[in-house]
């Protein structure tokens, strides 16, 4: 928003040099066409129809006055433009925006690429291109959710259990770790919740935070926060030290899965990654209503009947206008020792995808033993160095789900309905 008072207290300096309002406009056109030549590498678009390019508001009434038009058009159109432009000092500088800390690797490169374009304007002298993280959205005034400053929550989904899920989950939640970005993961499955076994913290014990009343810590492994029921009720979990099963209903699953969304203190997270239980039924409905997803990856197998619950699993996210980012065929083929790739559920249906869904992108994994070492051992794949390819597919996993999940919602769901729920008294016992 423009404030008048700030730009008062400069006076206007007119002189012969001082550019016309078409002129300077001529000149920030100049910039964004060179600077929309700028791909953003992963087949969304350039870097200005993205939104990447931002402004340094906090200097703009002050540094464009000395060439300022006799009216604030100027400043206005440079505000809706987000660049800023000194043209007599043929200087450009402007802000580019990742979208996630997840992508600051991808962000450099626009950062030189788009300096390199621009400075092969005649009138370009100087460039100063800055990186800016995107900022977490805020509670609304007045109440509080646990999802309050969560920026973005990745459901994984599968309509059949069994096809490694919660190994895709994992691994991709530590993918994006690994780059740099704030990460949790929530294991929803309360009838068999893997989380436990996947990770081994020091710790697993759920404690009471000190900074919200009735509210948990999650746990803690290698920088990721993880939320499991298996975490809560031991004996839900072999991993954590029982073997006993989470027997109840339906609408009292609904109500727990609630309590370790809403009840836990999340903190300050990029990607909220959720491992979804399989199905399309009433948990997955409540997770959907309780938490603004920005983006969702399916987990299948190449079977034609896991084909099928596929669609099924696309066509619910749809229905919740979720965006499916990402297929994972899972258990799709395998090496032998003699170099020869072998397909032993078949080819699969990732063509299908493709043609009936407009699904552009699907990844293939492995049948591994290294994958099930890994899950058994209890520490992801991703940081075990065992498998360099395997490792590679899962990078571009992340770096996938990771634009089209940013900026997809404006707040979380659940901001609205905190001032509706409220936590039972130790629920985690």
């Amino acid at each position: 928003m423009l404030r008048w008072r700030a730009t008062r207290s400069v006076p206007w300096r007119h002189s012969d040099r001082a550019l016309s309002s078409r002129q300077a406009a001529q000149l920030e056109t100049q910039v964004l066409e060179k600077l929309r030549g700028v791909s953003d590498g992963l087949g969304l678009g350039d870097i200005v129809s993205l939104g990447r390019v931002k402004v340094k508001r906090q200097q703009i009434d002050t540094s464009l006055t000395h060439f300022m038009p006799r009216s604030p058009s100027f400043v206005c159109y440079s505000l809706f433009q987000e660049l800023r432009v000194v043209p007599e000092a043929g200087k450009v500088s402007c802000k580019i925006e990742t979208p996630s800390p997840a992508l600051m690797e991808l962000a450099q490169q626009w950062q030189k690429e788009a300096e390199l374009a621009v400075n092969k304007l005649d009138w370009v002298k100087d460039t100063d291109f800055e990186i800016s993280k995107s900022r977490p959205r805020n509670a609304r005034a007045g109440r509080f959710s646990s999802l309050a400053h969560v920026s973005d929550i990745i459901a994984v989904s599968s309509c059949k259990g069994g096809v490694g899920k919660s190994t895709v989950a994992v691994n991709l939640a530590f993918s994006l770790a690994k780059r740099g970005a704030r990460v949790g993961i929530l294991d929803a499955d309360i009838y068999g919740p893997s989380l436990p076994t996947m990770v081994s913290p020091e710790d697993c014990t759920i404690r009471q935070s000190k900074k919200i009343k009735n509210f948990v810590e999650p746990v803690d492994y290698e920088g990721v926060k993880c939320m499991s029921f298996g975490f809560v009720n031991q004996r839900a979990a072999p991993g954590a030290g029982g073997v006993g099963a989470a027997v109840m209903r339906g609408p009292m699953v609904s109500k727990l899965v609630d309590q370790l969304i809403l009840g836990t203190e999340w903190g300050d997270l990029d990607y909220l990654v959720v491992d979804m239980p399989p199905g399309t039924g009433d948990i997955q409905i409540s997770l959907s209503q309780q938490m603004a997803i920005s983006a969702a990856v399916v987990v299948t197998t190449p079977q034609r009947l896991s084909f099928v619950d596929v669609e099924k699993g696309i066509a619910m996210f749809e229905d919740l206008k979720v965006k499916t980012a990402a297929v994972v065929e899972n258990m799709s083929y395998f090496d032998c020792s003699h170099g020869q790739r072998h397909y032993p559920f078949g080819p699969g249906h990732t063509q299908e995808l493709v043609d009936k869904c407009n699904m552009k992108n699907v990844f293939k994994l492995p049948i591994s033993e290294q994958f099930s070492a890994s899950a058994d051992s209890g520490r992801p794949f991703v940081l075990s160095g065992l498998s360099p390819e395997e490792e590679k597919t899962y990078d571009s996993l992340a770096t996938t789900v990771s634009p089209c999940a940013t900026g997809r919602v404006k707040y979380n769901r659940a901001c609205t309905n905190c001032s509706r729920f409220r936590l039972p008294r130790n629920w985690w016992f």
